[in-house]
């Protein structure tokens, strides 16, 4: 089955809303009408039971029989509504009769059987009349007043109402739904532009974004969300661009030393030392090769969300500890001075012992390689806020202030920081926000060039 426009469901939706109310409407008018017209009807017969009570009450007391009927023959002449009604008495004999009434015959009830005003509709002779009976006293006699009014008029304009509604009623459900369909077309004319304008920004053009209309309403909104979703695509793909080429970068020139070092090596016949020392560099860049490699696949296997780390509750002080014995190994070698400062108490969190002990290496190798000779090197942590704080700080050649938003990006080197001598890849701190990210902490970074630089690593306290 096909699927519908969107204008058109649209346009669909609305006219069976339409349809609705167009019903609820017509329904409602004709009964109103009805209503009003049964409404008028029946004032207009009680007031003249009203005037035939008033009519009865000044006159019946002085006249004969005879006398009242021609008098009510005069009233029923004169009076409002014509000669349609009829009186009788409580024994059910005839004071007036009207001879419309009287030729169809029209029974009325007696005085005592009529506790309530009685409206009525009769179908005479091809005609509706409606009726209004009533008992009246008058002068302590109790008589029943019946009059009628002709219905055909009334009744025939309700029935041309009623034609009018049923042939009105599609015409408008018609236009109704064309006016619809043409609202929502016009209504949706900007979100195909949209549409039509984001086809044409693709992988090659990822800086070009969509037109944002001020209308301050869905389609504003609309059009500034897929811009954000551009420009964080665009902002993707330029990190992976230059991912690829620092790894390519990265690579690259170890394999060239080891390709080059071995092929000098080979080319004559040289003294065993030569090629121990050659085997030496080629280890040598082997190994820092092997770990580009395995850091890379930290990273990719961390982007895709299938590196999963073991937590359990451990005493911080313990990975501190730990990392602090091979640091000082370092900054001795270096002629570094090392310092080191714990708590007494334990500082419990959860955390993958192994992946939070690496972070602790990254941060101290970092600091024993960017501090010169005769520096020194403080690590220290505590607890505070309900977070357990390791903060390693030193006096090394610090970081530019344009530079310190850079150092947790990956292959990332500062020139006056890093160098292929001196840093690794550029990963390491990279690997080092993520297991923190993944501890639900923080990593932050304070540096000023010439001064030194203070990395704090903060991981939630066990609960």
């Amino acid at each position: 089955m096909t699927r519908t426009s969107i204008e058109f469901r649209l346009a669909a939706w609305y006219s069976v809303v339409f349809a609705c109310g167009l019903a609820a409407f017509t329904v409602g008018a004709w009964f109103l009408m009805r209503a009003s017209l049964y409404h008028a009807i029946d004032d207009e017969l009680s007031d003249r039971v009203r005037g035939v009570e008033t009519f009865m009450d000044k006159q019946i007391s002085a006249l004969s029989i005879p006398e009242i009927r021609d008098e009510f023959r005069e009233h029923s002449v004169l009076g409002p509504g014509g000669d349609l009604f009829q009186v009788c008495d409580a024994d059910g004999q005839w004071l007036y009769r009207s001879v419309p009434l009287e030729n169809l015959n029209v029974p009325i009830l007696k005085p005592t059987a009529l506790r309530a005003p009685l409206l009525e509709n009769r179908d005479l002779n091809g005609h509706v009349l409606r009726f209004y009976s009533q008992a009246i006293n008058v002068n302590g006699n109790s008589y029943t007043v019946q009059v009628a009014s002709l219905m055909n008029e009334g009744l025939e304009a309700l029935h041309r109402f009623r034609l009018l509604l049923i042939l009105v009623s599609p015409i408008l459900l018609l236009a109704a739904g064309a006016g619809g369909y043409f609202i929502s077309t016009r209504a949706l004319a900007p979100v195909d532009a949209i549409s039509q304008a984001a086809q044409r920004i693709n992988i090659e053009n990822l800086t070009a974004r969509l037109k944002v209309p001020p209308t301050r309403d869905q389609l504003q909104r609309l059009t500034e969300t897929l811009n954000a979703t551009f420009a964080r695509l665009e902002g993707a793909v330029r990190r992976m661009k230059q991912f690829t080429a620092d790894a390519s970068h990265e690579l690259r020139a170890p394999i060239s030393l080891i390709r080059t070092t071995a092929e000098v090596a080979v080319q004559r016949d040289r003294p065993a030392a030569e090629y121990r020392e050659a085997l030496a560099d080629i280890l040598h860049e082997a190994e820092r090769t092997s770990q580009v490699v395995d850091s890379l696949m930290l990273l990719a296997r961390a982007d895709s969300g299938q590196e999963a780390l073991e937590f359990q509750e451990i005493d911080a002080r313990v990975l501190v500890k730990d990392a602090v014995e091979q640091g000082e190994k370092l900054a001795r070698n270096k002629g570094l001075s090392f310092e080191s400062d714990a708590p007494a108490t334990p500082v419990q969190i959860r955390a993958d012992a192994d992946a939070l002990r690496r972070v602790f290496l990254i941060l101290i190798d970092n600091a024993v390689k960017y501090t010169p000779p005769g520096g020194k090197i403080r690590v220290q942590i505590g607890s505070a806020d309900g977070y357990a704080i390791a903060s390693v700080a030193d006096s090394g050649i610090g970081i530019s202030e344009n530079d310190l938003p850079h150092v947790f990006d990956r292959f990332w080197r500062a020139d006056k920081v890093r160098s292929r001598m001196n840093g690794g890849a550029g990963l390491g701190l990279s690997i080092a926000r993520w297991i923190v990210d993944q501890h639900h902490g923080r990593l932050t970074a304070e540096s000023q060039l010439g001064r030194g630089s203070t990395f704090c690593a903060s991981v939630p306290l066990a609960r």
